[in-house]
């Protein structure tokens, strides 16, 4: 019988996280998961309560009563990978390909000019911005930068909060050579065959937590360009045949959870890379400056746009696992 065990933690956000979520504080938790074959694992579980996610306690008490919800399938999924890792004694980042991230911008109102500076010189080439509180403000913001920084590429993050109208109105912010730095916006709007059909004639799109609401059995064609991978909530093996049928490009990205589910994410973008490095786009997986950093934030080795080692085995963070307080889940 599997064993689990939880420990809930709160990260303190750093500026407010885009136009989606709510300010204060988030609650997620660290799972630990035991196997019979003595395997043990160990993953992140960070819900979105904005998008319907229920809070960590309502999937801690289910999992209680034996029902495991779609985000603890995800859980279990990247634990095993980790609990087979340590097993092995190797590091699941020994075997993939070095994957490359885009610098992400929460709030562009506390974008300064050092910042430019810092990112520059750390290496970065893409940035993606969250949007949706003002679209003529922060279409005013991305257009300066473009102007400024003319060797980056930008990627917005509408988070579904554009009508069709508003889509159009802040692309008209930019002309033709503006335009084409824009490498993708991401869920422009609520998900809409038609609409999203005639937006991608306009710009690549990026579908990510809308496509959460797609039955893509249902669907007959592509209509969008990018699909965001979020290891922590999406069924990676049925997202590839998709890509696979539909010729997408991809992008990894983090849950913006605990540094344990940026590792996972991480991890999972490596493999992606070393196997299909032409559809694998420039990544997301290094939101950790969202959060006050904590020990396992200052556990990670990162060198500008690129995570460049965790110590320990499976994704890392062997002695803190081992330090923290776990709470055995007994299963009714």
């Amino acid at each position: 019988m599997i064993k689990f065990a939880y420990h809930k933690y709160n990260l303190v956000p750093v500026a407010p996280i885009g136009a989606l979520a709510t300010n204060g504080t988030r609650q997620g938790a660290l799972f630990r998961i035991m196997w019979p074959d003595g395997g043990v694992g160990y993953a992140d579980l960070f819900p979105w309560p904005e998008v319907g996610d229920h809070e960590i306690d309502i999937h801690i008490e289910a999992l209680e009563r034996g029902k495991i919800s779609l985000l603890l399938e995800q859980t279990i999924w990247l634990a095993r990978k980790d609990a087979e890792a340590r097993t092995d004694h190797r590091s699941l980042f020994a075997t993939g390909a070095r994957v490359k991230n885009h610098f992400l911008i929460n709030d562009y109102t506390k974008f300064s000019d050092s910042t430019m500076k810092d990112i520059k010189s750390a290496g970065f080439t893409t940035i993606k911005v969250k949007c949706g509180r003002d679209f003529n403000e922060e279409a005013g913001f991305v257009s300066r930068f473009i102007r400024q920084n003319p060797g980056f590429l930008v990627r917005l993050d509408f988070n579904a909060k554009a009508s069709f109208a508003e889509f159009e109105r802040f692309l008209s912010h930019f002309h033709t050579v503006e335009r084409a730095k824009i490498e993708f916006i991401e869920d422009p709007m609520p998900l809409d065959f038609e609409a999203w059909t005639e937006a991608r004639k306009m710009i690549a799109i990026a579908a990510d937590f809308e496509f959460e609401k797609l039955d893509a059995s249902k669907a007959e064609a592509a209509f969008f360009d990018i699909l965001i991978l979020k290891p922590a909530r999406t069924d990676i093996d049925s997202a590839m045949k998709l890509i696979d049928r539909w010729g997408l490009k991809m992008c990894v990205t983090s849950s913006l959870d605990h540094p344990v589910g940026v590792a996972h994410a991480c991890a999972v973008a490596s493999r992606l890379k070393k196997f299909y490095p032409n559809r694998l786009l420039d990544c997301g997986c290094l939101s950790l400056k969202s959060y006050q950093p904590n020990d396992f934030t200052n556990s990670m080795f990162v060198q500008g746009p690129y995570l460049t080692g965790i110590p320990g085995t499976g994704i890392g963070f062997d002695d803190l696992f081992k330090r923290i307080e776990w709470t055995p889940i007994k299963i009714k």
